[in-house]
């Protein structure tokens, strides 16, 4: 902010004019702004070649980042939470703990909510797609937690990333609303975490496919990131690099979900009717791969 002239300034006639033209152009820049809109990335841990980004709906953003330094291609959508817009964990449409696309599951919400976009979600067994951490989905536990973090949602729609044990049938430390696991953590509290450096096998920690889920803004914002690799114009990340991206996107805490071949990110395309499509590249040989559980971003105020 300019500091406050301690005397009145007399401005000439025609610098009136001057500020009062600035300022009408300003404003009408504001009003025929874009629908892409270039975002600042001076803050990125990397150079920057080129960036956009879309408004999927208020306070939901979805922006796609390019780099040469890796190669890199990284779709963020980042997602303000309030009474209009919420996550929401997803699995398959018939109850039945099996593997599915993102595409399907989010498909499926879309036939009772307005599906904004969304991931996949949470680490899974081949053979039948149940994921291995723990799942909540409206309250109900779909698989039970173990000794991996998780991203709950309170009561409130509040998120946290956290650890959660079972004890004589009820979840500790609290009853989420919608849970999903992944490992390991990314950030806590605004710093890289050090499992970062340790966590898995080298293979695991080296450049992959990833997603991730970030909290920011003090619980108020959501950020799902989701970054390409495993061919030549997209060499992944590692987890560390993951980190240092999600923490200059302004997540305070962090976890990193499935990746590699089930790295899919969704996003609802206002120019064709809120239709769903995949903005990522998937690495599968068969395309988007089907996996146990999803987070979707959700709007229900219409």
């Amino acid at each position: 902010m300019l500091p406050v002239p301690r005397r009145p300034i007399d401005l000439t006639p025609a610098l009136t004019a001057a500020l009062t033209a600035a300022l009408a152009l300003g404003v009408a820049a504001c009003v025929h702004a874009p629908a892409f809109i270039a975002p600042i990335d001076g803050a990125m841990p990397f150079p920057v070649d080129s960036s956009r980004q879309q408004t999927v709906a208020d306070g939901v953003i979805h922006r796609v980042i390019y780099s040469s330094n890796g190669p890199w291609t990284i779709n963020v959508l980042s997602a303000d939470l309030d009474r209009c817009t919420a996550a929401e964990a997803v699995a398959s449409a018939n109850g039945a703990l099996q593997r599915t696309r993102t595409t399907a599951m989010l498909d499926s919400l879309e036939r009772h909510e307005h599906v904004l976009g969304g991931v996949n979600a949470d680490f899974f067994d081949l053979k039948n797609g149940r994921p291995t951490n723990l799942l909540v989905i409206d309250g109900a536990m779909r698989t039970p937690p173990i000794a991996q973090p998780v991203l709950a949602f309170d009561s409130a729609g509040a998120p946290h990333i956290g650890f959660f044990t079972l004890e004589s049938g009820r979840l500790r430390p609290f009853q989420p609303l919608q849970a999903v696991g992944g490992r390991p953590v990314l950030v806590r509290d605004s710093a890289i975490a050090g499992e970062v450096d340790t966590f898995g096998s080298a293979s695991f920690r080296a450049r992959n496919p990833r997603t991730a889920a970030g909290i920011a803004r003090n619980g108020k914002q959501l950020i799902l990131v989701a970054v390409d690799g495993r061919e030549y114009r997209n060499a992944g990340m590692t987890l560390r690099e993951l980190a240092e991206l999600i923490l200059a996107l302004g997540a305070r805490d962090a976890i990193n979900l499935d990746g590699g071949g089930s790295t899919t990110m969704i996003v609802a395309q206002p120019s064709a009717s809120d239709s769903l499509r995949i903005v990522n590249h998937p690495s599968g040989k068969e395309g988007e791969r089907a996996v146990g559980d999803a987070l979707a971003i959700v709007h229900r105020c219409r």
